[in-house]
C-alpha cells in the first residue's frame, strides 16, 4: 500500500496559514531467475532483475496554490534488487527529477523526465514502456535518446495539455553547449485523441548528438482499442539517423508492432506483443539491411493488489546485417552471427 504523508503547514507563532501539501512514497521491487539461450557460449542462467517492470522508488508531491493551481514534483530512482546498486551509476534519481505547475491550463514541468514523444509511445506499447531489456522493449532504440540509449532526457521543459478528448504535448531539452545551439538537444511533440474505447495519435522527435555531427529523428503513430477485458495495440515507428560528417553512422528503421493486454480474471493477466524492426544501412554500410523480430508474452498472477507472481518468455530473431549489430551484441550478449536469442524469466514483484 502506498504510504502517503499528509502535512497541513501552519505557523502557530505567526498565525499565518499555508496551503495544504502532500508527499507520496511509492515503488516497485522484484526479482527472480532468468534463462537465456543464444548468448556467447550458448546458454546461461542468471538473476532476473524484474525484467517486466524494473525496481524503483520515488516521491511525488503537490501543493495546492489555490484557484485550481498546484505545484508538483517527482523524484524517482532505479536500482538492482540483486545487488542494491543504482541502475545508472552516479545518478540517484535516474527515472525522474522534475518540478512543475498543473492547472486548468495544463501541466508544465522542468527537469529530467520523459519527453512528449515517449509519453505517446508508452500509451501504444503493450508493455507500457516498463520493460527493462531490449529483449522485450526494443523501443529504447528509436523512442528514447538514440545516441545514449537513455530513456530520460536531462534539462527538459515539457508542456502537456488537454481539450476534451484531444491530448497534446511538446518538449525541449537544450544541450547547453556554448556556440552550438544544436549539440545535445532534443525536441519532440505529440497529439492523440480518445473517443470512447479507442485512442489514436502521432508523435515526432529529433535528437542531435553531443557534437551536433549527427541527428536522429523518429516518427511514431499508433492506437489502442478496448474490447471488454482486452486492450488491443497497433503501432508503427520510423527512425532515420544521419549526419554531416562523411563517415557518420547512418541507418533507417521501419518498425511495425502490435499486441494485447487481456485481463482474464481479476487475479490473472496476459500480455503479448511483437515488433518487426526492418533496418537498412546498419553500421553505416550501404545496403546492409536486416530484420530483428521481437516477440514476448507475460503471464501475471496477482496474490493481492500489490504483489504478483509472473512468468515471461521472449524470442528475438535476427537476419542479415542485424546478426552482427553491435548494439544487440552488447546489450543482449548476442553471439555474433547468431540467428536467435530466447529468454525465460520467472519472478515475484511487489508494489508499495
Amino acid at each position: 500500500m502506498k504510504k502517503v504523508l499528509y502535512a497541513t503547514l501552519m505557523s502557530v507563532l505567526s498565525g499565518t496559514s499555508y496551503a495544504q501539501s502532500s508527499v507520496t512514497l511509492y515503488g516497485d521491487i522484484g526479482g527472480g531467475v532468468r534463462w537465456t539461450n543464444g548468448v556467447k557460449g550458448g546458454s546461461t542462467v542468471g538473476y532476473n532483475n524484474n525484467i517486466i517492470a524494473g525496481n524503483q522508488f520515488g516521491f511525488t508531491g503537490k501543493e495546492d496554490l489555490g484557484n485550481g493551481l498546484k505545484a508538483i514534483f517527482k523524484l524517482e530512482g532505479a536500482f538492482s534488487s540483486g545487488t542494491g546498486a543504482q541502475k545508472t551509476s552516479g545518478t540517484l534519481f535516474s527515472q525522474a527529477a522534475f518540478v512543475g505547475l498543473t492547472g486548468d491550463f495544463g501541466r508544465l514541468t522542468f527537469g529530467r523526465q520523459l519527453n512528449a514523444n515517449e509519453n505517446f509511445g508508452i500509451l501504444v506499447d503493450p508493455a507500457g514502456g516498463r520493460g527493462q531489456s531490449i529483449a522485450i522493449e526494443p523501443g529504447v532504440v528509436y523512442s528514447a535518446n538514440y545516441f545514449t540509449l537513455d530513456s530520460r532526457f536531462n534539462n527538459t521543459v515539457k508542456y502537456l495539455g488537454q481539450v476534451g478528448g484531444l491530448r497534446f504535448g511538446a518538449s525541449y531539452s537544450p544541450g547547453g553547449v556554448a556556440g552550438n545551439s544544436r549539440a545535445g538537444t532534443n525536441f519532440s511533440g505529440a497529439a492523440m485523441y480518445q473517443w470512447g474505447p479507442a485512442l489514436g495519435g502521432v508523435s515526432y522527435q529529433k535528437t542531435w548528438s553531443a557534437i551536433a555531427m549527427q541527428w536522429a529523428q523518429t516518427f511514431q503513430t499508433g492506437g489502442t482499442l478496448q474490447i471488454g477485458p482486452a486492450r488491443l495495440y497497433l503501432n508503427y515507428a520510423d527512425l532515420t539517423v544521419t549526419g554531416t560528417a562523411l563517415n557518420a553512422p547512418r541507418r533507417r528503421d521501419k518498425i511495425p508492432g502490435g499486441g494485447l493486454v487481456w485481463v482474464v480474471t481479476p487475479s490473472f493477466q496476459v500480455t503479448a506483443a511483437f515488433f518487426d524492426d526492418i533496418a537498412s544501412d546498419l553500421g553505416n554500410v550501404e545496403s546492409a539491411s536486416g530484420h530483428k523480430i521481437t516477440t514476448f508474452a507475460v503471464a501475471e498472477y496477482f496474490l493481492s493488489k500489490q504483489t504478483e507472481l509472473y512468468a515471461e518468455v521472449d524470442r528475438n530473431g535476427f537476419s542479415g546485417a542485424y546478426r552482427n549489430d553491435p548494439a544487440n551484441i552488447t546489450a543482449l550478449g548476442l553471439n555474433p552471427g547468431g540467428h536467435t536469442l530466447t529468454g525465460v524469466s520467472v519472478g515475484l514483484m511487489t508494489r508499495f
